[in-house]
């Protein structure tokens, strides 16, 4: 009666441990595995090559779980068999039923998902050395199934989205880092045209004109880069320092002219997608680039500050009296 006593635990505690496995290894997100693999955490790179090929460590769980149960369960029916009467070898299989839906599947699951990092951690070692010691027969399973699954699919913007907000309302992603989540994903979706200054009230300097000749001018500015046309806006030929001009200034080279100290301009497409536009200011260490329509006429500006403000928010220095200057920019343009 003790032996089969044993037997029954010993079935329950091997079906609850490879129910509890599994569980634990599909919980784990595969970004955390990456955090954990980075800080170097015990067991997390085993636990990285067991989730590359998570199919694996599955089918030996698997494997395992149904001798526990299959076998388990015949064990302890012979032995019920020669010991008890029908009657009773009846209770006994509907106890080794129960026992096994209860503490070899329910809670050993809610387990392994509850507290499926040290679970999964701690077993990888294992599982990855079995699945390598039974890889003739995984392989052949392998194979079997094959034609039966699909690539993983990678995951998408909504799907960050989402975790965002599920990380936003279990308190784990403050407000402002929801919102800077959000606005990466404007990136690609929003182009030049869309931020751009209009030309109509940006202000331009004649690549002619001499220091001493703009000199009230100048000083009025509060803008640190000027576009400098030749004939008109259309034909926007470079852009000049304000900081230049005044050092030039300073230093009494008045007769230097804006076509000295101008520096040549990048332009771009009104349809380039600012997750584009943004690597090419860090590229071309530039601020400012010159917006053209399809036929290379000047539809305005675009500096690198535009592009951060989609990130972050309005940006106002201490000597803007306009929050948005932006917008208003495109208010006089449209009067």
């Amino acid at each position: 009666m003790g032996l089969l006593i044993f037997i029954i635990i010993l079935v329950v505690l091997f079906s609850g441990l490879f129910s509890g496995l599994e569980a634990a290894l599909f919980a784990v997100p595969e970004s955390r595995v990456h955090v954990l693999l980075k800080n170097k955490v015990r067991g997390a790179k085993a636990l990285s090559a067991i989730k590359e090929k998570i199919q694996r460590p599955i089918i030996f769980i698997v494997i395992g779980n149904n001798i526990a149960n299959i076998v388990g369960s015949i064990t302890v029916g012979a032995m019920a068999a020669s010991m008890f009467e029908s009657t009773t070898l009846g209770f006994i299989s509907a106890g080794i039923t129960l026992a096994i839906i209860i503490f070899g599947e329910i809670i050993p699951k809610t387990l392994g998902e509850h507290y499926n990092e040290p679970i999964a951690l701690a077993a990888a070692p294992m599982l990855l050395y079995m699945t390598k010691t039974l890889a003739p027969v995984i392989w052949l399973l392998e194979q079997v199934t094959r034609g039966l699954t699909k690539e993983s699919i990678s995951i998408s913007e909504e799907d960050v989205q989402v975790l965002s907000e599920i990380g936003h309302s279990e308190g784990t992603i403050e407000d402002d880092e929801r919102e800077m989540i959000a606005r990466v994903f404007t990136l690609n979706d929003l182009c030049a045209k869309d931020i751009l200054t209009p030309r109509i009230v940006v202000s331009y300097l004649q690549k002619d004109a001499t220091v001493m000749s703009l000199r009230e001018e100048i000083l009025n500015i509060e803008y640190s880069r000027l576009p400098v046309f030749d004939e008109d806006a259309d034909n926007t030929v470079g852009i000049v320092m304000h900081r230049d001009i005044l050092e030039a200034m300073v230093k009494g080279e008045d007769n230097k002219t804006i076509a000295d100290l101008m520096r040549d301009p990048i332009y771009v497409n009104e349809n380039i997608l600012l997750d584009e536009l943004l690597p090419m200011f860090q590229k071309e260490r530039a601020h400012m680039a010159i917006v053209q329509d399809e036929f290379g006429g000047v539809l305005g500006v675009v500096t690198l500050e535009d592009v951060l403000e989609e990130l972050v928010g309005e940006i106002v220095d201490e000597r803007d009296t306009i929050e948005d200057t932006r917008e208003e920019a495109r208010k006089l343009a449209e009067e």
